[in-house]
């Protein structure tokens, strides 16, 4: 089973809005050498009003746009960030877009979209991964099969090279077997080893944390994922030892862990876990 990672990218326009205004306010004042307490004789507010929009706790009324941009020589589009939010916006629709083609299988269709897109976010570590998980998906031939793994592997490193930790583990784990399709059986191995063990997982860190219906849901989120691994595990020793009772011993687990949910609700459950 091959991890992608999910990174949501859908906050409100409103608070993108908000936190721009904040960067921009400061970035600019900073820019001219100015003190909040200057920026706020200027346009007549008090300065613990531009320390809380800096950051990030509000924003300014819309009227005041236009003195505040005038004060630092700038538009107001420029002010409030409209060309982040129409790049953000353009980001998110990508990643949806991306996710659609992924269940419908137009895998070709995201290798293009995930180059274009990184022509525009270079180095961004979710387009690697998602361009790495759709070269693996690509059809060909066996030599074509092997350069996209190749290309695959390369871009993971890449990603595990820079510092976004959260993606660098689904990464982690995605490029153990993209080694071993290519031979590379001790690579394999020694990516493995740097996983985290069972215990140091999101889902036991939530199910310990959270309260309530949050808690509720979090353990009933474990559940598939839980599943999956008993069987894995299970099947893994039915193998090694010939002893066919831990096959038997698998549908049993599942129908313990399951036996209040249909497979709509559990399948429901594992993409909620994916994210």
């Amino acid at each position: 089973m091959r991890i992608w990672y999910n990174r949501s990218n859908t906050d409100e326009e409103g608070k993108n809005m908000k936190l721009c205004i904040g960067e921009k306010l400061k970035y600019h004042r900073r820019q001219k050498g100015l003190t909040q307490e200057e920026v706020a004789t200027h346009v007549g507010i008090s300065f613990q009003a531009i320390s809380k929009w800096e950051r990030g706790e509000g924003y300014p009324d819309i009227t005041m746009l236009p003195t505040l941009a005038n004060y630092f020589g700038i538009t107001v589009d420029e002010l409030i960030g409209m060309e982040e939010i129409a790049s953000q916006k353009a980001y998110d629709e990508m990643n949806r877009t991306w996710k659609e083609n992924h269940y419908q299988g137009k895998h070709p269709a995201n290798v293009k979209l995930m180059r274009e897109g990184l022509k525009r976010y270079p180095n961004d570590a979710l387009l690697l991964v998602q361009l790495s998980t759709s070269l693996e998906k690509l059809d060909g031939t066996e030599a074509e099969k092997e350069a996209n793994l190749r290309e695959s592997v390369l871009l993971q490193e890449e990603i595990l090279r820079g510092a976004d930790s959260e993606v660098r583990s689904a990464t982690l784990y995605n490029i153990c077997f993209a080694y071993e399709k290519l031979g590379e059986h001790e690579k394999a191995l020694e990516a493995a080893k740097k996983l985290p063990n069972f215990y140091k997982t999101r889902e036991n860190a939530l199910v310990s944390l959270a309260k309530g219906e949050e808690k509720h849901h979090a353990a009933l989120c474990a559940l598939t994922p839980i599943a999956y691994a008993i069987s894995h595990h299970l099947t893994a020793l039915a193998e090694t030892e010939g002893e066919t009772g831990y096959l038997d011993k698998i549908e049993k687990i599942h129908e313990i862990l399951f036996d209040k949910i249909s497979q709509e609700e559990a399948k429901a459950i594992w993409m909620d876990a994916q994210k």
